[in-house]
């Protein structure tokens, strides 16, 4: 049988390796497809389905968490490769729950192959979300070779036997490595973004106050984990150009991760290291202050899907540079609401983050352009969406 509107509701099985905790922990790394998979599921519960979210844990202790339609497994972690815990406990314990739809959230491993041990062992509808191509030219041997395995193999077996993939965006299924072969499948459902977040009441110069930055420097924001594939060195790179044209830039890093000492070295053997800031990780709030206290925010990645950080640039009114990449020019329309370079580019990037910086005028103007077009994107047409996928699936199993 096909679910129909006025049925009664699903229950939805959620697989995603890592899933946000109500506080933030350093040590537990939670990057844009973990925030989609914690927006869906508020989002899908509120429509009053029933959402059992599979995931790991911090610690080596096993927790449960309920909250309204949702139940929140989280299994002991064993040990971590690169930034992602791996619990076996992932692979069996969910076998003892029965759930109605299978959804695999697929950023890092183990929990897409869980996903699909599941819906395969228990013959349920598949759905897998690709948030990002597997990058496996970075980190130690026993990561590169581990992810070289999963891309390469494991998860072309997961996307072949889904019933459904969904992908943000359009450009990026162009563009990955894995998924033009399974565009039959593929259904579009670009990223939400909760605008009341970031619509906070301070000025810019009162932001600047609350974090403890300069009020009269100008500040190029990154914000993200500091990742080979991120390009935070390449913006670095970058910087030299940047102040020998506005000898008043400052560059803040919001983030953290692997790169952080190549960084820290690389901006004292640049010797810009008095204009750049490390921040670290911080809360909710404080990222919507670091946002407001921006003059530009860049994006100097070398792979993406459909960044969530363009998003939340875009609902302060901040101008956008980013690389020329994936599903980015999606959300960044080059001269409308930011400018698009070619990724892995220091001097192409400093000329524009140098051109918005010195053209007030148009920085302005690109970040009014950025506010109104991301109130399109909202986690309640994310859900709408999502719930079709959900309906147009059999109840009764492959």
């Amino acid at each position: 049988m096909k679910y129909e509107k006025g049925d009664e509701k699903m229950k939805l099985g959620y697989f995603t390796t890592h899933f946000p905790y109500s506080r933030n922990y350093s040590e537990y790394t939670c990057g844009g497809a973990e925030l989609v998979a914690h927006n869906l599921t508020v989002s899908i519960a509120q429509k009053g389905h029933e959402i059992v979210v599979f995931t790991t844990s911090i610690s080596s202790k096993d927790t449960i968490e309920r909250h309204n339609n949702v139940e929140l497994y989280r299994y002991s972690k064993n040990f971590s490769i690169g930034a992602a815990n791996i619990s076996p406990k992932l692979l069996y314990k969910p076998l003892g729950h029965e759930v109605d739809i299978v959804h695999a959230h697929a950023g890092n491993p183990p929990a897409p192959i869980a996903a699909y041990w599941y819906a395969k062992k228990k013959h349920k509808p598949f759905v897998v979300s690709c948030h990002g191509d597997v990058q496996w030219n970075w980190g130690g041997f026993v990561r590169r070779t581990s992810v070289c395995l999963y891309g390469k193999y494991i998860l072309d077996k997961i996307l072949s036997y889904a019933d459904v993939v969904i992908s943000a965006s359009e450009y990026y299924i162009n563009n990955s490595k894995f998924l033009w072969k399974y565009r039959d499948k593929i259904v579009v459902i670009p990223y939400g973004i909760n605008l009341a977040d970031f619509d906070i009441q301070y000025l810019k110069d009162e932001c600047r106050a609350k974090l403890g930055l300069p009020s009269d420097d100008r500040i190029v924001l990154f914000l993200g984990g500091f990742a080979p594939h991120k390009g935070p060195d390449v913006l670095l790179k970058a910087m030299p150009k940047i102040v020998n044209e506005a000898p008043d830039a400052k560059l803040v890093f919001v983030g953290n991760g692997r790169m952080r000492a190549e960084l820290e070295g690389l901006s004292k053997k640049l010797d810009v290291e008095e204009h750049i800031k490390f921040a670290g990780f911080v809360d909710n709030i404080s990222k919507a202050l670091y946002y407001k206290s921006s003059d530009v925010f860049v994006l100097p990645s070398f792979s993406e899907c459909s960044p969530l950080v363009n998003l939340e640039a875009m609902a302060c009114g901040i101008p956008i540079v980013a690389s020329n990449i994936g599903g980015v020019p999606d959300s960044v329309s080059d001269g409308e609401n930011g400018l698009l370079v070619p990724p892995g580019d220091p001097e192409a990037l400093a000329d524009a983050i140098i051109y918005l910086l010195e053209n007030e005028d148009v920085g302005k103007r690109m970040g009014k352009n950025g506010r109104t077009k991301v109130e399109y994107y909202s986690w309640k047409k994310v859900a709408e969406e999502t719930e079709k996928v959900y309906l147009s699936l059999g109840a009764d199993g492959r």
